[in-house]
């Protein structure tokens, strides 16, 4: 979860109250108070509240929260008459750009901590590491317009932030940490962007670096904020949370024509969102009988305004997609603290799952014995399911339109989450001894089955057959007391000879045994690996 440090004797200025009445109202606009002492505190935020990233956002949102602020904050913008052109050769590489301009600023150092900390959390968060969305911010006193966002080849030089000598662009993606870690998201193109002023100035070379020229310090009076995306509505997103924060922070903001080879946009757009309100599905969501009148007077100490039949967010809140959000921040306007628990009808004593407990008594063994527990993903992807392991995917169970590719299948075992962990961890000290319990997904005649698993790696160099069997009958015999027969079998995610079939009471449960040298290479895991997969499920039927 992203932090944001809260320097006490600004925020408290900033919010108009005392440290008492802050710190017991942080958690009720759904942040967590990670650390606190007598000079600051931090505090984690939600990912889908991109606007709590600084102090700035957090203390808008608190003096609504306190009633010293409230009602949809109103943002004015004026032209600027600067104009960025587009070069059209970026349509296949990162075609969108919008930009803002803030002037009368007048930062200090915590200033440009908190915004550099911003941009960070953006592009990690709604921009995907970069790969959707990247930021840029300079100093417009550095910059003579009009602008162009241009493709360039892998030859052109210009001087990257921090550095005392231009490089190319073939240097800046092979030689420094940004290009490494950022430059895949060109794949193969042969066309770079970058965007510079009418004197030729590299202001950016989205999203790998700034330019030097344009550095952004307490000196900077007027800044120009670009957002580089793969898709509009992301950049907008983005460029609203940024030029209502720089607005918050003391900037007026002016608007940015961007030409496109068919059209021209003003940037930034800062109409407020607009939604259903239902007042019922309110008072149903928060379980209360709240009369209009106080409904709408909850909205506005969450910053949100009411006009007839529809509830009004400000551009910033990117969060606000549903009729739902409209009652939590009914909920929260009124105060989370103030909604009594509702306890159900039934007077019957509740007890625990008989399955849970065997679970968590496989838990308990399994760590006992000195493995580590992990918990990963049931949505996973084709290469880390199949590909590295060779096998065919016939079976496999996927995803309808998947979000990521990432996540677009269901898993059917655990060993290959298991190798994704190791893979995750080859710098730290072996041996490594992890395990899961967690659901897979088989697809049958009558559609998809779900069963709970025990899957449990062991790596390091003497790793063999014999220790992962060593672990899987003590565990069968501590939980279940009964001893497991094995026999020579073949598996798709383990060596052949090196593998055998484990049953309990001549039914079938899983696999034990080492894993395949090809899917220990796949995942750049550098030493053998062995371990077992069984069927809980199947296992706790035979405990009854």
């Amino acid at each position: 979860m992203p932090v944001v440090r809260l320097e006490l004797t600004r925020f408290t200025k900033m919010v108009g109250t005392g440290r008492k009445e802050i710190l017991d109202r942080l958690p009720y606009i759904g942040l967590d108070i990670e650390s606190s002492d007598s000079k600051s505190v931090r505090v984690e935020y939600s990912p889908n509240r991109p606007d709590l990233g600084t102090d700035f956002g957090i203390a808008r949102a608190l003096r609504g929260l306190l009633g010293t602020e409230t009602g949809l904050p109103e943002f004015r913008t004026k032209p600027t008459g600067i104009k960025v052109a587009v070069d059209p050769r970026l349509s296949k590489v990162r075609p969108y750009i919008a930009c803002c301009v803030a002037t009368g600023l007048d930062l200090d150092d915590e200033d440009v901590r908190q915004l550099i900390s911003l941009q960070e959390d953006l592009h990690n968060g709604l921009g995907r590491k970069r790969r959707t969305v990247a930021i840029g911010l300079h100093d417009l006193d550095a910059v003579s317009p009009p602008l162009s966002y241009r493709g360039v080849p892998s030859t052109f030089k210009f001087l990257p932030l921090g550095a005392d000598k231009p490089s190319s662009i073939r240097s800046i993606l092979s030689d420094t940490y940004e290009g490494r870690a950022y430059g895949h998201v060109f794949g193969d193109s042969d066309v770079f962007p970058v965007i510079s002023d009418s004197k030729g100035t590299v202001m950016s070379f989205p999203p790998i670096i700034n330019g030097n020229a344009t550095r952004v310090t307490t000196k900077t009076k007027r800044m120009f904020v670009d957002v580089t995306s793969t898709g509009q509505k992301a950049g907008d997103d983005v460029l609203a949370i940024l030029a209502t924060t720089l607005s918050e922070a003391g900037g007026k903001l002016g608007t940015v024509a961007v030409r496109y080879p068919d059209k021209t946009r003003a940037t930034p757009d800062l109409s407020p969102t607009v939604l259903p309100l239902d007042l019922g599905l309110v008072n149903s969501v928060v379980g209360l009988d709240l009369p209009r009148r106080e409904i709408l007077a909850c909205l506005a100490r969450s910053r949100m305004g009411v006009r007839g039949s529809k509830a009004v967010g400000p551009r910033y809140r990117v969060d606000l997609l549903h009729p739902v959000d409209v009652a939590e921040e009914v909920a929260l306007g009124y105060g989370i603290d103030r909604i009594g628990p509702v306890y159900p009808p039934s007077k019957a004593p509740g007890a625990f799952n008989p399955f849970e407990e065997f679970l968590d008594s496989v838990s308990t063994v399994m760590a006992g014995a000195g493995m580590i527990e992990t918990m990963t993903y049931e949505l996973t992807d084709r290469r880390t399911l199949y590909d590295h392991f060779e096998r065919p995917s016939s079976e496999m169970v996927t995803v309808q339109n998947p979000k990521s590719l990432d996540h677009s299948m269901l898993r059917d075992a655990l060993v290959p989450a298991l190798m994704a962990v190791l893979s995750g961890n080859v710098k730290s000290d072996y041996p490594q001894r992890v395990f899961e319990i967690g659901r897979t997904y088989a697809r049958t005649r009558d559609g998809v089955k779900e069963s709970w698993h025990l899957g449990c790696l062991v790596a390091h160099s003497q790793s063999s057959y014999t220790e992962a069997k060593m672990y899987l009958e003590a565990a069968c015999r501590v939980v279940a007391g009964l001893e497991v027969a094995t026999r020579a079998a073949e598996h798709w995610a383990f060596s052949p000879g090196r593998c055998a079939s484990i049953a309990v009471k001549d039914h079938g449960l899983g696999y034990v045994g080492e894993l395949k040298p090809g899917a220990i290479d796949a995942f750049g895991v550098g030493v053998p690996v062995s371990g077992f997969e069984i069927d809980l499920s199947k296992l706790y039927e035979l405990l009854k």
